[in-house]
């Protein structure tokens, strides 16, 4: 292949006045080089990891897949990801282990490379610190060479002498092997933002020391190798000190690809809000024309996960336009841009994302900002990234609770700094086996929820371990304080596959009558139930052994607490499973005493035969009020209700309906949900 380099002789294909750059100071943006390869198990949550990044932060984190070191060798026909600026940049920054991330090429906790679980927390402080160059880059592609122009404009003075831009390709979509320890082995995995080249040295050309106000501009050829796709891949640019700190780096497609400057949009410092039923909730921002010319904008408003009946609109200058809405402006000319959402009485949470598009130039990007607005929500469901597959847990655990909604921790996060809780009464953490298990910042909010009064249930395995400071864990000062503080908990020992048995507290008058179950294997032989003792008001709920324990909850003067040591999601009956958050939520709000509970605990019987054919027969005791049956399937769909009228008798069911599998019967009462009694169904 070839790579040629023209210096400062590049004559822009741009109109008069346009600019790929804007001379505003900006912040960092993100570098995150992921070392990985087809062979590591663990790699596959790193991806998980990075595409939530990419999520959240947009053009403002690039990722870069480096296949390299003894996970990347392949076997066979799978394919060789590796490259020669790969293995020399895995061999100079401290890889240990794999997937190792480098963000910024800085040290983050002590070390340039990080454990997946410390990613989040360095791509957040890397996107806080001030750049002293912005960079902005386009590429074009003639069937067979690669033009790249790369434009460097200082805001403030280089801090540490000579700078060197670094260009590389990277591509999408490569299909082919991947061992994955949690979720099982891929024969065609879809690989993404694999490193494919650069097309300047490994660590980049010296451009020189500079100081506020100079631009630096180069222009880059490489002949791109047949067996790419060029349509799949994407091109970086970034600035940086020699095999050091990157200031900030943009990516773009190879083919096309711009980051041509359409204007600024603004959006509102606080984009997340806790909203009100039939009251607008209003989001200010501006955006003004960089062009350099007259122009035609397209802006767009969407939304996302709101309730039916939540209105949105958005104003320009105080105008209503409609949506989507095309706007001509002047060159350099500036417009307000407001965003009005209103809730009705459906409690949920709405995502807005407002875009503006360039109407005579589509491949430069499209700008946008978004708008967060919860209203009504009482119950709160917040996963960790990676742990969203077993949200439907949590959700069909709320059984007919009408307050409730779900969402990412980012988000909760940004709702809780906002101060936008305000409606939230309960919150159900699904951390599932995830690093961080919590973050600092993640700590910080749900302290202060729980001392103004809100309840938290949290589960997931090695949330113990995480706080213990043992090798590899992710606790810090602040989250092991608040382990100690609000989640009432000693960590005492990681757990194995040794430890197989759910055993409730019999005694316990919330959760004594769950019903025992097995701990499944969910995460392909990586079974590590944290073993934990309570600190006072906590008392033990659960325990895997008669001296090991595995739960609690506690309650203090400010708020409840229900703390597993292993997530719903590893409990092998299904029922039960549900039955965790269930019952969190009843004792939340109080729904039965100690002694009415223990009355409903009462009420049913165990279920016979079991196999049933053709009906089964449920034994009934005393109840107070009306009451009714609910029959549930394995997926927690209610398939028959009835109402009950007699008291100290037997329910009969016919079975004759229902297909083969394991079914849960539950009395419903006026003071709330009783125990399940699980039946199986077999002809």
């Amino acid at each position: 292949m070839k790579k040629t380099l023209t210096l400062l002789a590049f004559v822009p294909a741009l109109s008069f006045g346009q600019s790929l750059v804007s001379t505003t100071p900006q912040n960092r943006t993100a570098l995150l080089e992921d070392f990985t390869g087809i062979h590591c198990g663990y790699c596959p949550e790193g991806h998980v990891i990075m595409a939530a990044l990419a999520a959240i932060h947009g053009d403002k984190l690039v990722n870069v897949g480096v296949h390299a070191n003894v996970y990347a060798v392949p076997s066979g026909s799978e394919p060789d990801f590796r490259t020669p600026e790969g293995d020399a940049i895995d061999a100079f920054f401290p890889i240990s282990g794999y997937p190792s991330g480098v963000i910024n090429r800085r040290a983050y906790s002590g070390s340039t490379a990080n454990g997946r679980g410390a990613w989040e927390g360095a791509v957040n402080a890397a996107l806080a610190l001030s750049s002293p160059v912005n960079v902005g880059v386009e590429s074009n592609f003639d069937g067979t060479d690669l033009t790249v122009h790369v434009v460097a404009y200082y805001t403030d003075n280089s801090p540490a002498g000579n700078d060197y831009i670094s260009v590389l390709v990277t591509e999408n979509h490569l299909i082919g092997w991947q061992t994955d320890y949690a979720n099982g082995n891929h024969t065609n995995y879809d690989h993404l933002h694999v490193l494919r080249g650069y097309l300047t040295d490994t660590w980049g050309e010296d451009v020189g020391d500079h100081v506020a106000g100079d631009l630096v501009e180069r222009t880059y050829t490489f002949t791109v190798p047949g067996t790419w796709n060029i349509a799949n891949c994407e091109v970086a640019a970034f600035v940086s000190e020699y095999q050091s700190e990157v200031y900030q780096a943009r990516s773009v497609p190879a083919d096309g690809g711009t980051t041509l400057v359409i204007g600024a949009l603004t959006g509102d410092p606080q984009p997340y809000r806790a909203g009100t039923s039939a009251t607008a909730t209003t989001f200010a921002g501006n955006f003004s024309n960089g062009v350099g010319a007259n122009e035609d904008y397209v802006i767009t408003l969407t939304s996302n996960g709101a309730p039916a009946g939540w209105t949105s609109a958005f104003t320009v200058d105080g105008a209503p336009q409609g949506n989507p809405a095309t706007i001509s402006l002047a060159s350099g000319a500036s417009i307000s841009l407001d965003v009005d959402v209103t809730p009705n009485a459906a409690p949920g949470i709405g995502k807005y994302t407002l875009t503006v598009a360039s109407s005579t130039n589509p491949n430069a990007p499209i700008l946008s900002e978004e708008y967060h607005v919860i209203s009504g929500v009482h119950d709160l469901i917040v996963s960790n990234p990676q742990a969203e597959a077993h949200e439907p847990i949590y959700t069909e655990g709320m059984w007919n609770e009408t307050a409730e909604a779900a969402t990412s921790r980012a988000d909760f996060t940004a709702f809780g700094q906002a101060g936008a809780l305000t409606d939230v009464y309960n919150l159900y953490l699904n951390i599932s086996w995830t690093f961080p298990s919590y973050t600092d910042e993640v700590a910080n909010v749900l302290a202060d929820f729980m001392d103004n009064g809100g309840n938290l249930m949290i589960a997931g395995q090695d949330i113990g371990w995480d706080q213990s400071g043992a090798t590899g864990a992710y606790g810090t000062p602040v989250t092991q304080a608040f382990y100690a503080s609000h989640l009432h908990a000693t960590f005492v020992d990681d757990g194995s596959t040794a430890d197989t048995q759910v055993l409730w507290e019999t005694a316990d008058a919330v959760f004594g009558n769950l019903g025992n179950s097995t701990i499944a294997n969910v995460f392909v032989n990586n079974t590590y139930p944290d073993q934990i003792t309570p600190i006072a008001p906590a008392v033990p709920i659960l325990r895997y052994s008669a001296t090991k324990i595995g739960g609690l909850r506690a309650e203090t003067g400010n708020y409840k607490l229900v703390y597993f040591g292993i997530g719903p999601e590893q409990v092998t009956n299904a029922a039960i499973a549900r039955l965790m958050v269930q019952a969190s939520h009843d004792w939340f709000y109080g729904l039965v005493s100690v002694e009415e509970f223990d009355a409903m605990l009462n009420a049913l019987g165990q279920a016979y035969p079991s196999p049933a054919n053709a009906y089964v027969t449920i034994p009934i005791g005393e109840f107070t009020g009306a009451a009714t049956l609910e029959v549930f399937d394995a997926t927690g769909r209610m398939v028959m209700s009835g109402n009950v009228t007699t008291q100290n008798a037997n329910i009969t069911v016919g079975t004759s309906q229902l297909s083969n599998g394991i079914y849960s019967a539950r009395l419903r009462t006026v003071a709330g949900r009783g125990q399940a009694r699980t039946f199986m169904v077999s002809r």
